[in-house]
């Protein structure tokens, strides 16, 4: 349904491109060669797209009086001696593994347990501090 335009088409009108997805709201669709496709799409539209894709951390109180927090979206657990430090523990977590996931995607991908966390991770990339990771958290 989207307009394909191809690679070398889109370097050529590269600014008609942008104002379109910027300021009529379509995403564009830019073709290479067979089968390399890559979408446009306006950041805060994307964030939209992501919206539905927050962590649920369960909350384990243990014998010991610590808290356990784990995120069965990243397959991530903390431990820390209050809930407080635990969230900050989780936010330095999914922080870390969003890095990782950014210098190895091809790995990420390509794993099936970890395939699916891509949609969570874009929403991570779009953060722009930790402070708007922890806002990700339904605690």
């Amino acid at each position: 349904m989207l307009a394909e335009v191809q690679f070398t088409a889109a370097r050529k009108s590269l600014t008609e491109i942008f104002d379109n997805v910027w300021h009529r709201f379509l995403p564009a669709l830019i073709k290479r060669r067979q089968a390399e496709e890559v979408l446009l799409v306006r950041r805060d539209l994307q964030e939209d797209i992501l919206r539905a894709y927050r962590f649920k951390p369960e909350i384990l109180p243990e014998e010991d009086g610590s808290v356990t927090l784990a995120l069965d979206e990243l397959g991530i657990a903390v431990n820390a001696a209050t809930l407080e430090e635990a969230v900050e523990e989780l936010v330095r977590e999914i922080k870390i593994y969003a890095e990782d996931y950014m210098k190895r995607p091809e790995l990420f991908l390509n794993a099936p347990n970890r395939k699916a966390h891509f949609p969570y991770i874009l929403r991570v990339w779009l953060c722009k501090n930790e402070q708007d990771i922890k806002s990700l958290l339904e605690l």
